[in-house]
This record gives C-alpha cells, sequence and structure tokens, in this order.
C-alpha cells in the first residue's frame, strides 16, 4: 500500500463519529417536543381529518396520504389536556406503518447529542412518563419566543400502542 493511500485510510479513521441526532421540535399544549427526524415522513397544514366513529377519543379520525390511510392522534388528548384546536398534523413512519400527531405547531429542527438526552423523571405524569424516552435542555434561542425543555417522543412505544 503507498503512503497515500495509507495517510487517506488513517485520516478516515481518525475523524469523530458524529454523536448527534436531528430533533424536529414540536411544541403541544406549551410543552416542547423533539422527533428523531428517521420518523418524520411529512408536515401537514390544514388537513382535512375524517372522524371515524367508535375509536378511542384521543384518535382524532384518518386522513388520506397519497393513497394510504393514515390514523390521526390527538396530542393533547392523549395527554389528558383536551382537544386540540390546530390543523397542523406530523406524520411518523416506522417501516411500512403510518401515524399521524396533531400538535400545536412545528417550532424548529435541532442537533442534539445523544450524551445530552437524560432520563425522565419517574415522578412525570404516567401518560407522559410512556411518551417520551428522554429529555434535554435546549440552548438558548434555540426555539424562538420558547426556551426550556425538549421532551423526546419515544416513537417505538407510538407505533406500538397505536
Amino acid at each position: 500500500m503507498s503512503e497515500e493511500v495509507k495517510e487517506l485510510v488513517l485520516d478516515e479513521v481518525k475523524e469523530p463519529v458524529s454523536d448527534t441526532r436531528k430533533y424536529l421540535i414540536f411544541s403541544s399544549d406549551e410543552r416542547l417536543f423533539g422527533v428523531d427526524t428517521d420518523y418524520v415522513e411529512t408536515i401537514l397544514n390544514e388537513t382535512a381529518i375524517t372522524f371515524i366513529p367508535m375509536l378511542p377519543g384521543h384518535i382524532r379520525g384518518v386522513i388520506n396520504l397519497r393513497g394510504l390511510i393514515v390514523p390521526i392522534i390527538d396530542f393533547k388528548m392523549m395527554l389528558g389536556q383536551g382537544m386540540s384546536e390546530s390543523s397542523c398534523v406530523v406524520v411518523l413512519r416506522e417501516d411500512e406503518t403510518y401515524v399521524g400527531i396533531l400538535v400545536d405547531n412545528v417550532a424548529d429542527m435541532e442537533d442534539v447529542g445523544r450524551s445530552q438526552i437524560l432520563p425522565v423523571p419517574s415522578q412525570s405524569g404516567q401518560s407522559l412518563h410512556n411518551l417520551v424516552s428522554g429529555m434535554c435542555s435546549l440552548p438558548e434561542g434555540a426555539v424562538p419566543g420558547q426556551a426550556g425543555t425538549m421532551l423526546v417522543l419515544d416513537c417505538q412505544f407510538l407505533f406500538n400502542q397505536q
């Protein structure tokens, strides 16, 4: 192996592997939540939700997304905070399963290091404790007009329970 090739290989090995994830930050009931962008399929504003009777109260209905029927979860109702008046839907995807969550608004995207994410205290509300897998402090000005803690949405729980 030539010296030039060895140097290139060594340079590639020395580069640190990024230990950050990109999160889509949204708010619901004045709380900030983050969802790993690997799960985010699309964001829809002003979308019509078709009501389906005899579903659990936190499922507002379904939408037709490019020929797919996607259930829409009212995130505020899931948190026990009443019905959301918003029409902003974040559609999440895992493999071939889709689910939409109705949120107050989408704020921003932020890179967060894995080491910044802390466990959720056990005294948090039980419904909230199941929905989040961690939390972290956002830097000042990361989300315009809001500062504080981002709760990391546990998409695995969301997909498995819905």
